[in-house]
């Protein structure tokens, strides 16, 4: 590809047969490293039936979800040479819409690459993505798009929902894809004595298989009353019944905010320290702003920290609603002068890293035992971006 010149895009680069339904005109790519693309779109009315059967004024909104959507195909077969016989498949998006749209302006989409991993027989691509007319941006989406060669695509298409599997007494559930969330609660100060066991009973209990969920530890501050829990699921439906049915009816929770992840990373060798565990460890809370210029090359050397001092990361993600592309990492030593030094030396020495906020828990609480942690850990590598 020529990357000084706009591309054609043909309706087979999107998917489509007919011309009036391919929303792409052509692409451009815009970064020297390639990670960004240009795309302008085409909305005519009259080939477009389907979105446009009654009077209206705008571009709609599904409309819009699917240009965008066709403008990642397109941006994954010309600028990232997927081939065109691999079967794609939208594993997930997430989308806000900020401006009303206009029919008769011209619009354009620009496409970010921030990760892409590859084997044999299977790519995945998590683009990000801006809608733009006259320089405002009327819709945001984020998503995760994986091609399948034909030699696995017929096998990837008969699969079903898997059978969840229980092992160890019914403490793990294995899950075909385990996300990170993290729930903060907020306590009521005259019962928050009495919550904390009783919380630590239910997050121990056969109750968290039900609903698929693996909670790991969770941190809570005497001061202020707040209680974070790291856990990982693989339902978002059940979560949710999780969070109504058990933590919301618990005695004494003032109120509560769930986190889901979008890019999350447990880390190999913190988790394996939990293993360990000191009574007085203290856990901190780092919050981060990045740099979106920055954004893939500082997720990236995040994911790689390691111990250092006595002071090992453990969590690290961020949050699937957040357009800021804020960052929370949990980070965990001896002492809070050696996480504060690490901070300054190895978390603002990386490029495009603002940290807005630094929260200190003063206890910890393991919930899974030992071998249930070497478990996990097994799963989860520190480099790898989930």
């Amino acid at each position: 590809m020529n990357d000084k010149h706009w591309i054609t895009v043909d309706p087979k680069h999107c998917h489509q047969r007919l011309k009036e339904n391919t929303l792409i005109e052509k692409l451009r790519v815009i970064s020297p490293n390639k990670n960004k693309t240009e795309l302008l779109l085409r909305f005519i009315p009259e080939d477009l039936g389907f979105f446009f059967d009654h009077e209206i004024d705008h571009l709609p909104g599904m409309l819009e979800v699917c240009s965008l959507r066709q403008s990642a195909l397109a941006v994954g077969h010309l600028v990232y040479d997927i081939p065109m016989n691999y079967m794609m498949v939208l594993d997930w998006i997430n989308v806000r819409l900020f401006c009303f749209s206009e029919l008769n302006v011209d619009t354009t989409a620009e496409l970010e690459l921030l990760s892409m991993k590859e084997d044999k027989n299977k790519i995945e691509i998590i683009l990000n993505g801006h809608l733009i007319q006259d320089g405002n941006v009327l819709m945001t989406m984020k998503g995760k798009m994986v091609g399948f060669s034909p030699r696995i695509a017929d096998r990837v298409r008969r699969v079903k929902v898997p059978q969840i599997e229980v092992v160890k007494q019914e403490s793990v559930v294995k899950h075909a894809e385990e996300q990170m969330i993290e729930i903060h609660l907020i306590a009521e100060h005259s019962r928050f004595g009495e919550l904390i066991p009783k919380l630590q009973s239910l997050l121990s209990s056969k109750i968290c298989n039900k609903y698929q969920l693996l909670p790991l530890y969770f941190s809570y501050d005497e001061n202020d009353f707040e209680i974070r829990i790291c856990a990982t699921f693989q339902n978002p439906k059940l979560l949710g019944d999780f969070i109504v049915d058990k933590i919301r009816t618990l005695a004494g929770i003032k109120s509560s905010q769930v986190r889901l992840t979008l890019d999350g990373n447990i880390f190999q060798s913190g988790l394996l320290k939990l293993t360990n565990l000191k009574d007085d460890v203290i856990s901190s809370h780092i919050f981060i702003k990045v740099n979106p210029a920055c954004d893939s090359e500082a997720w990236q050397s995040l994911s790689n920290l390691t111990e250092e001092d006595g002071v090992f990361p453990t969590w690290c993600m961020r949050d699937f609603y957040d357009y800021n592309r804020d960052i929370s990492l949990r980070l965990m030593g001896d002492t809070k002068e050696s996480i504060l030094r690490y901070i300054e030396t190895r978390v603002k020495s990386i490029k495009g890293l603002e940290v807005t906020n630094i929260k200190f828990m003063s206890k910890l609480v393991k919930i899974q035992d030992d071998s249930i942690l070497l478990e996990i850990a097994s799963k989860w590598i520190s480099s790898d971006m989930k």
